[in-house]
């Protein structure tokens, strides 16, 4: 009969079943979520040279099945060669061993048909009823159904098939209370916790499955049903410990967690407090993480989150509340205090008359608040004023950055350092309603009469995330209408800039973490492209990575991800972005590729991004 090898790159294991008919081994097919397939050459041919693809050669059932996945042949050992593929393909060290987890049986009955699944309905199909809908309630899901349903498509050995009847006779008649049974992939377990990425949640979610296993070892009527469940979980993992080894590291696990996280409520930790600052506002900021993680172990976090809520309470008892004291004075009724002017709002300053003078008078008022050392904001549509010699010295500019949501240009309502020469009057325009028709021919007009606009000059060192524009290798790149043609040499250089600055920017923030040992070791930085209708190698699977999409209209999106193939068909259905090109490279661990993300999203647009 068949062989099927099964490879589990998160727990290093890997286990085999032989002797499959070629039904069994296409509804295990059918059954089986994986990644990869792999052929072994000896179904192609055999040292006589007849095809082993079943009854009726290449039109045989196994060869219809495989012919509608994407697989690849090798050749060799079939265990040993297939966990070299599988090494390669997840980047693992020739030195990283495999468990067997195979168990053997010899009593063990065939798996069941491809018909006979299909007809009890074991197997979706339509027309069918489902047998696992019948036996279920229907508020079983995930694990416990997929649990089942392998053990109908796959029947253990007699002895064990027994063993599990018989935990069921006794669960039916138990009348203590049960746990609840938390339900989690023991894959994703072991991944979080190789990469140390487990957060709160996820080891309270731990600490729940090791407490329900001493719930059950501690009341006299689950004690008997925790004993009778080894055998069929070894079968099912390929695990073998007696029992009270179980209990033992249950035990040690439970109470290692609870020394370092805080459950069921218990905290030791209060959220800060100021009597001139709403506590609402620290709430917001301080109970997603405090009450988590016990604060033995953050004392040092802990007092700077303090010195840091103790200086912004300073700040704005001596900074904000003589502004109100102002205010008030202000408004007090005839004979009381008046208030002196420090603050200046000036909003479109000198836009009601002729563009070139109003610049002029518009620079001209910058200059003195800044001379008399006022302290105020201006904010203007007048771009000129940024190109004259202002006798400045306290000045900084600011634009209003912005952020990709469904594919659309949106303000975050946050300021960021630089120029910002461009407005979303277009797509203001569109969203307000008016005809396409129009919209488009004032872009065309927009192009034509400015096509050197003051936001493409090259001595601008600074551009917001509004911007259109872009400098790169010293040359002036103009966003184009949608009818004119970008040239290939230019999109290269650009994206070759992109790259450059993104390698340089995250080297520099890896350095940063690796001086503060919040990563082991310090990695290079090496971007890779995935083009237009490319797609990302099978190499990245499962590993969490920073990306940066580059938009056709030269914007750029920055995310991170331990699914760049999902996330990249997800960006990709999206209206406009079929196309998108995407850079990428590798980080150890999802929280470092965040860190990365939000350092990208600030920096990128000091770089004229």
């Amino acid at each position: 009969g068949y062989c099927l090898t099964t490879a589990l790159e998160t727990m290093k294991i890997y286990s085999a079943v032989d002797g499959l008919t070629e039904e069994a081994l296409v509804t295990k097919l059918r059954t089986c979520r994986f990644h990869h397939l792999f052929l072994h050459t000896s179904l192609r041919n055999n040292s006589s040279g007849t095809c082993r693809w079943g009854e009726f050669g290449e039109g045989g059932l196994l060869w219809g099945e495989c012919r509608g996945r994407h697989f690849e042949w090798f050749d060799g050992h079939p265990v040993t060669e297939l966990l070299l593929e599988v090494k390669e393909l997840y980047g693992l060290d020739d030195e990283v061993e495999f468990r067997n987890v195979t168990v053997y049986s010899e009593n063990r009955p065939h798996p069941l048909h491809l018909g006979t699944a299909t007809q009890i309905g074991a197997i979706p199909t339509e027309g069918i009823p489902c047998l696992l809908k019948v036996l279920l309630p229907s508020n079983c899901t995930g694990l416990p159904v997929a649990y089942i349903r392998d053990l109908l498509l796959n029947p253990p050995a007699y002895e064990v098939a027994s063993t599990i009847q018989a935990t069921c006779r006794l669960m039916s008649q138990v009348t203590c209370s049960i746990p609840g049974f938390t339900c989690v992939s023991s894959a994703k377990i072991v991944k979080l916790l190789e990469l140390r990425e487990a957060n709160h949640l996820e080891f309270c979610r731990i600490k729940n499955m090791l407490d329900e296993v001493l719930h059950m070892y501690r009341s006299a009527e689950l004690k008997e049903i925790l004993k009778s469940l080894m055998d069929p979980t070894w079968v099912a993992t390929g695990l073998k410990i007696d029992f009270e080894t179980l209990i033992n590291e249950c035990e040690w696990a439970s109470s290692r967690i609870c020394e370092m996280i805080s459950v069921d409520g218990e905290s030791d930790q209060t959220v800060s407090s100021s009597s001139v600052i709403p506590r609402e506002f620290f709430e917001d900021l301080e109970s997603s993480w405090k009450g988590r993680v016990k604060r033995v172990h953050i004392e040092e976090e802990y007092a700077e989150v303090e010195q840091a809520a103790q200086a912004l309470s300073v700040a704005v008892t001596e900074d904000f509340i003589p502004i109100i004291s102002r205010i008030r004075a202000t408004t007090a009724p005839l004979g009381g205090p008046k208030g002196e002017i420090l603050y200046v709002l000036i909003d479109e300053i000198c836009r009601g008359t002729e563009t070139a003078k109003g610049t002029c008078i518009a620079g001209s008022i910058i200059e003195t608040l800044d001379n008399i050392g006022c302290l105020g904001i201006v904010s203007t549509h007048l771009h000129g004023v940024f190109d004259l010699p202002l006798n400045t010295k306290k000045t900084v500019y600011k634009a209003m950055g912005s952020e990709q949501v469904n594919g659309q240009t949106k303000p975050t309502w946050k300021l960021v350092d630089g120029i910002c020469r461009e407005s979303l009057a277009f797509e203001t325009a569109k969203r307000e309603g008016v005809p396409e028709k129009l919209i488009q021919r004032a872009e065309d007009l927009y192009v034509s009469a400015y096509p050197k606009s003051g936001s493409m000059e090259k001595n601008v060192d600074h551009h917001s995330l509004f911007d259109e524009a872009y400098v790169a290798d010293g040359e002036t790149m103009v966003e184009t209408s949608s009818h004119d043609i970008v040239s290939k040499s230019t999109v290269e250089e650009m994206q070759k800039n992109i790259e450059d600055v993104i390698s340089s920017l995250s080297q520099r923030k890896l350095r940063e973490l690796y001086k503060q040992e919040s990563i082991a070791e310090l990695m290079l930085v090496h971007c890779l492209t995935i083009g237009a209708r490319e797609q990302p190698p099978p190499s990245i699977v499962g590993a969490s990575c920073v990306y940066v999409m580059m938009r056709q209209d030269k914007k750029l999106y920055v995310g991170v991800t331990d699914n760049l193939d999902g996330r990249i068909r997800a960006h990709r259905s999206k209206e406009g972005l079929q196309n998108a090109s995407f850079l990428y490279f590798k980080v150890p661990g999802k929280s470092i590729a965040c860190q990365l993300e939000t350092f990208l999203i600030n920096q990128l647009p000091t770089k004229g991004f």
